[in-house]
């Protein structure tokens, strides 16, 4: 799928959350979509917007990271746990996604900006889950708690996702997450 797609599903994520800003101001494309990810006019961070490898990008782990965060912003509870499990969550698989993702630094994504900080909430949310569920029976619902500490609501979980997929859309504009 392309970038439009792409963005797209990240605004159909925010209008199911019920998030979504006015409805009637699409994303835009990127003007030039030949131009180096992060580069502008007047320079800009290229190292940091250009470190993701594009093809080296996995469209069903892309598509993997767009539910699992979805997951992120309500699962609060030791029984909600086994509702990520099901949708083969692992804390392991989401920190290697994280790891090619943190290539989006510096990246100006179309709809929320750069994802640099929305990267950090998604990792620490990833190595509290990791915590929680290392836990095993141990784990209770309070253990949860300092999740609510990083996003204080579903909104602010589902903006963190999309200044992340909106800035992949930026960086790789050809990416098909159709297959």
């Amino acid at each position: 799928m392309n970038a439009g797609k792409l963005a797209a599903i990240t605004l159909g994520a925010l209008l199911l959350a019920g998030c979504g800003g006015d409805g009637d101001t699409p994303p835009a494309a990127p003007t030039d979509p030949g131009s180096t990810p992060g580069s502008t006019a007047t320079g800009g961070d290229a190292q940091a917007a250009g470190s993701i490898d594009c093809n080296a990008i996995d469209p069903t782990k892309m598509v993997q990271f767009i539910v699992w965060t979805q997951t992120f912003a309500q699962v609060r509870s030791v029984d909600g746990l086994q509702t990520m499990a099901t949708l083969q969550y692992t804390p392991e698989n989401m920190a290697a996604i994280l790891d090619q993702l943190d290539g989006l630094k510096g990246v100006e994504g179309e709809v929320y900006g750069k994802p640099d900080d929305a990267l950090v909430v998604m990792r620490t949310a990833n190595d509290t889950y990791a915590t929680i569920i290392s836990k095993g029976d141990a784990a209770t619902d309070a253990d949860f708690a300092p999740l609510d500490a990083l996003e204080p609501d579903v909104t602010s979980w589902i903006k963190a996702q999309g200044a992340i997929t909106s800035a992949l859309a930026t960086a790789c504009p050809d990416l098909d997450l159709s297959s």
